[in-house]
């Protein structure tokens, strides 16, 4: 964090007239967790719409979703495409020009060549244009050449879905089923992600690495992957339930007790315990929050430490 920000937090602290935090104590009415209900705030904690702005308190709207795991994998986009099309001249001739090359990219019916016909009319040149839209992988001809209907002239892959093959650690692999998300990233394109799903998962386990290799069809409509290029990919792996899920920054251990903070009304703030069901590295879901609750997320620990700061000599940890 920018030293400017971290001298606008001490600030907002520290300013007696912002009236920043104060802890208002609530009673415990002991509503039961089950049910969609949830224990009263033991406290809470005021702070002023200008003080939330200046820390950056950033709130989410509570929602049953999937916990949603990810398994870190690497791999490579095949050397091969899975669909080519074989581009041939309608009738016999010569090769009179070429309007494209290989690696170009072709909308179906771009004109790809020129053919001199061999039936007398000289002065008429057949167009050959591509059946399809791709990228050529190929070239069988060049000018000058005699050509007919039976031999390629050019091959054309359609590279708007790439097949790409992964290694799955051993550890992992009974998490990674056929029909799973995985979001592939590289290095040439560190700023795009491109998804895909898992569409086999070999029954073999290597013995010298300990993986075992699955396949994916990968979305690439702009035709940035390259063939045997090296990526990186998450397959996501869905819960078989939904949870109120949160990012892992919301919630806080006081006391021993994980909690999270609630808004509950414009400078508000309730302090409310929660049971984690499941978590991973990036999210936690939850019990002890309702659907459509303001929880807090960023800068949270600003909040927790005044709170810690009331319960000062009770033996609050961390």
């Amino acid at each position: 964090m920018k030293i400017w920000k971290w001298l606008l937090i001490i600030a907002v602290l520290a300013n007696i007239g912002l009236a920043v935090f104060q802890i208002m104590p609530k009673k415990d009415k002991g509503h039961k967790e089950d049910k969609g209900e949830h224990r009263e705030e033991a406290a809470a904690i005021e702070l002023g719409k200008e003080s939330q702005q200046l820390i950056g308190l950033k709130t989410i709207e509570a929602t049953f979703a999937l916990l949603a795991e990810k398994v870190a994998v690497t791999g490579q986009i095949a050397q091969d495409p899975d669909k080519t099309t074989h581009v041939a001249a309608s009738q016999a001739g010569m090769l009179e020009e070429c309007k494209t090359e290989m690696g170009r990219a072709v909308n179906k019916d771009d004109t790809l060549c020129l053919i001199r016909p061999n039936n007398g009319a000289s002065e008429v040149l057949l167009e050959i244009k591509s059946p399809v839209e791709g990228i050529i992988v190929s070239d069988f001809a060049k000018i000058g050449d005699k050509v007919d209907s039976i031999t390629s002239l050019h091959i054309i892959a359609d590279m708007s879905v790439v097949p790409a093959t992964f290694d799955v650690y051993e550890k992992d692999i009974a998490k990674v089923k056929t029909g799973q998300k995985i979001i592939v990233t590289s290095v040439a394109y560190p700023e795009k992600r491109f998804e895909g799903e898992i569409v086999f998962i070999s029954p073999r386990v290597d013995v010298t690495t300990h993986t075992v290799k699955v396949r994916a069809k990968i979305a690439n409509a702009e035709y940035l992957l390259k063939l045997g290029m090296f990526v990186t990919g998450e397959v996501i792996v869905e819960s078989d339930e939904k949870y109120i899920v949160l990012p892992q920054d919301a919630v806080h251990i006081v006391g021993g007790k994980k909690i999270v903070f609630v808004k509950t009304g414009e400078h508000d703030f309730g302090v409310r315990e929660v049971m984690v069901k499941k978590e991973t590295k990036d999210e936690v879901a939850v019990e002890g929050i309702k659907e459509g609750e303001a929880v807090v997320t960023h800068n949270g620990f600003l909040l927790k430490s005044e709170l810690l700061k009331s319960k000062m000599g009770e033996g609050c940890a961390e």
